[in-house]
């Protein structure tokens, strides 16, 4: 039996039997991490932007959205995501990947208030900071970018994964895919039923057939990051791609178009047997005979 000590660590001095379980800080790998990160959200906001103006206006319309999807990558809201994200990534070098990108996710609202807030500046004395709070597009923004954020953190979750990369990347992408379907099915569901002033709504057979398409292609997405995710072997992401999943079939069922595709409300036969009629004073069968 050998009386020597166990090595001790360089930067602590404390043995490696007894050391801190601590991540190790490399400057490369968080950087390629945090380049794949706001890559990823960028790239699915383009792509979120061209689904949702294609479905809407047709194929043709895309040639003039040159400057607005450059003025929608260098968004103040994005920016600032961008600025909190890289804060994050090598500000809080000790702490774990999951910590640092659920403050990434929660990093996306916080930025949008931020922006707005920036906005509001010239009306602030007037309006005050409830004004920043009761805007309704800000909160739409801001659940929107969230989801977005969410995406593609877990994107990045399964294209900087160490086993059987490729399958990970896939179920990745398809799953990012997956929800970004999801948000322009609810958005195609509002642009159907939104009317002012309660003007009636006729819903179009083109609508029909869009909500068909969008639908099937989301499901595709679902199940094909599920298949594999199931291949890769990788639990979190089998488990991520299963609630995502379905929460992705709610939302599919609950943003149907028409309203009442899945659950439609049968209307009775027209022979049903229709019950006496009163035929006038002393019918029994009138009420008070």
């Amino acid at each position: 039996m050998s009386g020597a000590l166990p090595e001790a660590d360089d930067d602590t001095g404390v043995s490696d039997a007894v050391a801190p379980d601590r991540p190790t800080f490399e400057l490369r790998a968080r950087i390629v991490e945090t380049v794949v990160l706001v890559a990823s959200v960028i790239v699915l906001r383009v792509l979120g932007v061209l689904l949702l103006v294609v479905s809407s206006d047709g194929p043709g319309a895309t040639g003039a959205l040159v400057l607005p999807l450059v003025a929608m990558v260098f968004d103040l809201n994005l920016l600032v995501w961008g600025a909190l994200t890289v804060a994050v990534q090598f500000g809080l070098r000790s702490m774990r990947r999951p910590g640092r990108w659920a403050m990434i996710v929660l990093a996306a609202p916080v930025a949008v208030l931020v922006a707005a807030t920036v906005r509001s500046l010239p009306g602030l004395s007037s309006f005050g900071f409830g004004a920043v709070l009761g805007n309704g597009i800000a909160w739409l923004d801001a659940g929107i970018l969230t989801v977005v954020v969410a995406l593609g953190v877990a994107f990045t979750a399964a294209y900087l994964s160490r086993e059987r990369r490729r399958t990970a990347r896939i179920a990745g992408g398809l799953l990012a895919m997956g929800g970004l379907l999801t948000l322009v099915l609810a958005w195609q569901t509002f642009e159907t039923y939104f009317s002012l002033w309660g003007s009636p709504v006729v819903v179009t057979q083109a609508q029909e057939d869009r909500y068909l398409v969008t639908a099937t292609l989301t499901l595709v997405a679902y199940v094909g990051a599920i298949v594999f995710a199931a291949v890769s072997r990788r639990r979190g992401l089998i488990i991520t791609s299963c609630i995502v999943g379905c929460l992705g079939l709610l939302i599919t069922v609950a943003a149907a178009v028409p309203a009442d595709r899945f659950f439609s409300e049968q209307a009775p036969p027209a022979d049903a047997p229709r019950g006496p009629t009163c035929m006038g004073e002393g019918d029994p069968n009138c009420i008070g005979g």
